[in-house]
């Protein structure tokens, strides 16, 4: 072999790898690139299902949250009576079962009055036409660990809707253990659908 000969062949050897590592630079760095996109996008997936789990996870306790609340609220009475006789029929029992509710607890009873319109109950100013609504006025006396037994009766274990709108507690003259109360108690019910 002749010296020039010689000289071509470590000349094309470093050629091809020259160009070997050339194509293998180029290969890789193409996956290299595809790796870091598909990772980037990966991450970017990631937080979004972590977010989406996120508020999933907090609408989760906000539905248990008012699902708990739902079973605190009280049901409103259906009355079973046409409601445009306004009388305390269409409420059932809830006007005895108040006073009941008072008597039994020692409260004595000096006034009733009702208002089967109360001009500032938001439920009869925009829903009469579905619900009828009596506002009852009480003139009690009794003491307070009676007043505190009856309000725990109403507020605890009443089994309908009621609103106490007002109440208002002055001293008895003459003997401070009795007390005068003023007290207002909103009874609904729901008017039954016309067929």
């Amino acid at each position: 072999m002749n010296k020039k000969n010689k000289q071509i062949v470590p000349l094309c050897f470093l050629i091809a790898v020259i160009v070997f590592f050339a194509i293998t630079y180029i290969m890789v760095s193409s996956s290299v690139e595809e790796y870091k996109n598909a990772n980037d996008s990966q991450t970017a997936v990631k937080a979004e299902f972590e977010n989406y789990q996120t508020k999933y996870n907090q609408s989760k306790e906000q539905k248990a949250k008012d699902e708990q609340q739902l079973q605190t609220i009280k049901p409103v009475y259906e009355s079973t009576e046409n409601s445009e006789n306004e009388n305390l029929g269409v409420f059932g029992t809830m006007f005895e079962d108040i006073i009941k509710k008072a008597q039994y607890n020692g409260l004595l009873i000096r006034s009733i009055e009702y208002d089967m319109r109360p001009a500032d109950d938001q439920i009869f100013l925009n829903f009469s036409d579905s619900y009828n609504v009596c506002e009852l006025k009480f003139f009690f006396v009794g003491t307070y660990a009676q007043l505190k037994t009856f309000m725990n009766e109403l507020l605890n274990n009443f089994k309908y809707l009621i609103s106490i709108s007002r109440l208002n507690i002055t001293s008895f003259t003459g003997n401070t253990d009795y007390l005068l109360i003023n007290m207002s108690i909103t009874l609904y019910s729901k008017k039954p659908t016309k067929k």
